[in-house]
């Protein structure tokens, strides 16, 4: 089977190395990752299970070459991809990058290909190349009348008009998926790295460009996750986390901001849903993942305080977590002694295309900590300041609500006391039932905490 097809520039939302550790076919990993194109990568060991050729992943150089210059596709999002040449090292300031074989270059053949000769002969391939306005992807199976040698490939790529194109991987390893012309070219190996490509379905075609600023919110974790809490069982992250999204959310779009957030209750989200929910929000501003930290063990710690976490300290996302910690700063709360931390190994970091920060509000290992993470006049206070901070990175003046706060209530405040002394927690989903009758097991409960914390 051959296929070639050409993808305009502007339909890619969004390129993506993918790293098959777990040595997928391709079918499997379309059915996990739903891409509308993906392709065979960089010639790979496969013994080691890793590239030979230089690659880079989000940020992370996977291999690069100590002693030589590689030609590669180079990309930030996936639309700006470029030719890269990529020095001895790795450097480069691309988050993303596939080398191989080079086969056009400005335009020209190269006149000498430089490959093994164990890639060599006349095999299926596959080959991607770059017009001014479109990716060329080209696969053909092992055996079918495209194979080809890697010249004969140099002067096809050349004569589709590529301005640039490099050779992948190719004979049994030819993978190539292409979901509108249901094309799928399955090679009896898995490739150990692909390219995966998400286009523009032109849904929002005509939705015109708004200067409304955008941000996506992330509480962590999900109602399902019971391991992230405090060792005394009183505080539950996720709980927490979307509780502080819909604080901060409220703020932001009293100011006119567009919120997003990647889950709204208890529901599942997996961390590539979260960023794919991310990065298909046009022109999102900043993404911002809420969290608590903990400490290794099983009890309570002395590790505490705020700190936020950035992909490099050269991303936009470095920019907004300064600009938060000065506004937390500002409102008194106790940060860290290292409060923004380089961090590109977190998936939401590498994985979102948007500014991204990820904040950690305390450990919910630490009695202290925890003790204000559950307070509610606590939490709104926290998502005041980080709210105001982020305004203040977008450009907005933070404005203060025109009508005071209530006073609070004597039942305000015993509610408040009850549960900031963990005598009183609600059901798994932090549902505290004020107004719902009082069981005699509900009452026999708080009684017994009561005891057990003012009476030992």
């Amino acid at each position: 089977m051959v296929h070639i097809e050409r993808t305009p520039l502007k339909k890619i939302l969004r390129a993506v190395v993918y790293q098959n550790t777990e040595k997928l076919s391709l079918s499997e990993i379309v059915e996990r990752e739903k891409p509308d194109i993906a392709m065979t990568g960089a010639f790979y060991n496969a013994s080691k299970w890793a590239p030979v050729c230089p690659v880079k992943a989000g940020g992370t150089v996977l291999f690069a070459d100590p002693q030589y210059n590689y030609w590669a596709l180079g990309w930030d999002v996936g639309a700006d991809v470029l030719p890269v040449l990529v020095p001895p090292g790795g450097e480069s300031d691309c988050r993303n990058y596939v080398a191989n074989c080079l086969l056009v270059r400005a335009g020209r053949p190269q006149q000498k290909l430089y490959y093994n000769d164990d890639v060599g002969g006349r095999r299926g391939r596959v080959a991607v190349g770059l017009t001014k306005d479109a990716w060329i992807t080209y696969g053909a199976s092992d055996g079918s009348s495209g194979a080809m040698t890697p010249e004969d490939l140099r002067d096809y790529m050349a004569s589709q008009g590529c301005q640039f194109a490099v050779m992948m991987d190719g004979g049994g390893k030819v993978n190539l998926y292409v979901k509108s012309g249901n094309v799928l070219i399955q090679g009896k190996d898995p490739s150990q790295n692909l390219i995966l490509l998400y286009l523009d379905d032109g849904e929002t075609e005509e939705t015109p460009v708004s200067d409304q600023k955008t941000v996506c919110l992330d509480p962590g974790h999900d109602a399902s996750n019971l391991a992230n809490k405090s060792p005394d069982g009183t505080y539950y992250e996720h709980e927490f986390a979307l509780d502080m999204g819909n604080r901060i959310k409220a703020i932001l779009e009293r100011h006119g901001v567009a919120v997003t957030e990647t889950r709204t209750g208890g529901e599942a989200v997996s961390l590539a849903q979260r960023c794919k929910i991310a990065n298909n929000i046009r022109g999102l501003d900043l993404f911002v993942s809420l969290h608590s930290n903990a400490a290794a063990g099983s009890g309570w710690s002395s590790a505490s305080g705020w700190s936020a976490y950035v992909f490099s300290k050269t991303s936009g996302g470095y920019t907004a977590a300064q600009s938060i910690l000065e506004a937390v700063k500002a409102a008194g709360i106790a940060v860290r002694s290292s409060p923004i931390v380089e961090t590109p190994s977190l998936y939401v970091l590498k994985g979102t295309v948007a500014p991204a920060v990820l904040i950690e509000h305390g450990f919910h290992t630490n009695e202290g900590d925890v003790k204000n993470l559950r307070n509610s006049s606590y939490r709104q206070k926290l998502a005041e300041a980080e709210a105001h901070g982020i305004l203040d990175c977008l450009g907005i003046p933070y404005e203060e609500e025109d009508a005071p706060a209530a006073e609070p209530t004597e039942a305000d405040l015993a509610v408040e006391w009850i549960t900031s002394e963990g005598i009183m927690l609600g059901n798994s989903a932090g549902d505290l039932m004020l107004d719902q009758p009082l069981t005699g097991k509900r009452f026999a409960v708080m009684l017994y905490r009561y005891h057990q914390k003012f009476n030992k």
